[in-house]
């Protein structure tokens, strides 16, 4: 809540009893839009999306591939409700991607994308020609998780990829670097698990449980600090989430936000920075409200994402769980990807309490399809709020797609 403060005399008084109804901030306004459905190919397994202005026309487009046509494509954002399909090409290990990201690794000015062992260049004509291909070239990075970062300090997006245990230097032809190796994780660094953790200037990087200090540029030994990652046991394909480092507080030190994923029972946590990265504090938000004859319990979490989805000045957390009817592990005595019956939601923790001591509050923005795989944040549509862009991994039904949710918040009485 937010008062209008009139510091002369009676003024104040007659200020507060006849004011307006008070402003309040909303996060439960967002239109569903499809950009795509169904998605080329067949099956499932869709990488991506990643989000940039591919064609330097002022809005956001977005960029996935198809696992069984080893295909990569970008859609062109026309209006909120019509996008275009554009091939960028093919490559033979598009079969095996999940992980994707843009930057600009050529330093033309333009966004590339970085995929399973395979980058695809810009071709820069794409406002006049945007069915052009894009020349593809091979690099050592891929899996699970895909991250732009600038990782030496250098001003130039890097990329961190092979589960968080390798950068690769985007200044110098994306040389691999290793940060750590030995680690069992289904995945960790995606969305945005790095941050200046301990306050030296430079870029550190989180898996489960542990964070890696940057040695200065990247180059040389990363050391590995513990903090207080709460495991799943039974989880459905072992260990993995999805992290984003943020001053969570406002006290000048980074946090960690981590959903956890891949697997049923995933909850989301504020995992607050105390001292430099080496005193930590557990905060775990409330599950989101369960509908009246919806099924109990949560899925997993896959999608992950901060900002200030409402424009009153705080952070607030976004979590969706992923559209996936795998039960096939529970013979082996691991969980479901979601309890029997869940209709998965996607779900924003709205600030509640301030920029210094947040309160997070559970909205369910959406229940059922279509899900959340790996949302994407940024503002589509350039009308100055952060909308959400996703796609799913494994189907429901028989159609793959991607979708677009447009941001209508903001203060409202």
């Amino acid at each position: 809540m937010k008062f209008l403060r009139i510091h002369i005399g009676y003024f104040f008084f007659a200020a507060i009893l006849f004011s307006p109804p008070l402003l309040r901030a909303d996060v439960s306004q967002w239109t569903h839009f499809t950009i795509a459905k169904p998605l080329p190919g067949e099956g499932w397994g869709t990488s991506g999306p990643v989000l940039a202005d591919f064609d330097g026309d002022g809005d956001l487009d977005i960029a996935l591939s198809r696992r069984t046509v080893e295909t990569a494509y970008w859609y062109e954002r026309i209006t909120d409700s019509q996008w275009k399909r554009h091939t960028m090409g093919s490559y033979p290990t598009l079969t095996n991607c999940l992980g994707a990201a843009a930057l600009d690794i050529d330093q033309d000015g333009r966004m590339d994308v970085a995929m399973n062992r395979v980058w695809f260049q810009n071709p820069g004509d794409l406002a006049d020609n945007p069915g052009a291909p894009w020349p593809s070239h091979s690099y050592e990075g891929g899996g699970h998780d895909i991250v732009a970062a600038d990782i030496n300090g250098d001003g130039i997006q890097d990329i961190i990829a092979d589960l968080g245990e390798a950068w690769f230097d985007a200044s110098k032809q994306l040389k691999k670097m290793e940060i750590c190796k030995g680690f069992d994780f289904h995945g960790g660094v995606a969305p945005r698990g790095f941050g200046d953790l301990d306050g030296d200037g430079d870029m550190d990087t989180i898996l489960p449980g542990f964070w890696f200090e940057n040695p200065g540029n990247g180059y040389g030994e990363w050391k590995q600090h513990p903090w207080p990652h709460l495991l799943i046991p039974k989880a459905s394909y072992g260990t993995s989430m999805r992290s984003w480092a943020a001053d969570i507080n406002n006290d000048k030190q980074i946090d960690i936000v981590y959903s956890d994923c891949d697997t049923g029972n995933s909850h989301v946590y504020w995992v607050e920075n105390l001292g430099k990265g080496q005193t930590w504090r557990r905060h775990q938000l409330d599950d989101p409200p369960v509908a009246a004859g919806d099924v109990k319990g949560t899925g997993s979490f896959h999608s992950l994402g901060l900002a200030d989805f409402d424009g009153d000045g705080d952070i607030d957390v976004f979590a969706g769980e992923q559209e996936d009817p795998d039960t096939y592990m529970m013979s082996d005595g691991k969980l479901p990807m979601r309890p029997k019956g869940l209709k998965e939601r996607g779900v924003i923790w709205e600030n509640r309490g301030s920029r210094s001591k947040p309160h997070f509050i559970p909205v369910v923005i959406h229940t059922d399809n279509p899900g959340w795989h790996d949302s994407q944040l940024g503002d589509v549509d350039g009308d100055g709020d952060i909308d959400i862009v996703t796609k799913i991994w494994n189907s429901d039904g028989d159609l793959y797609h991607a979708d677009f949710w447009r941001n209508d918040n903001g203060v409202s009485k």
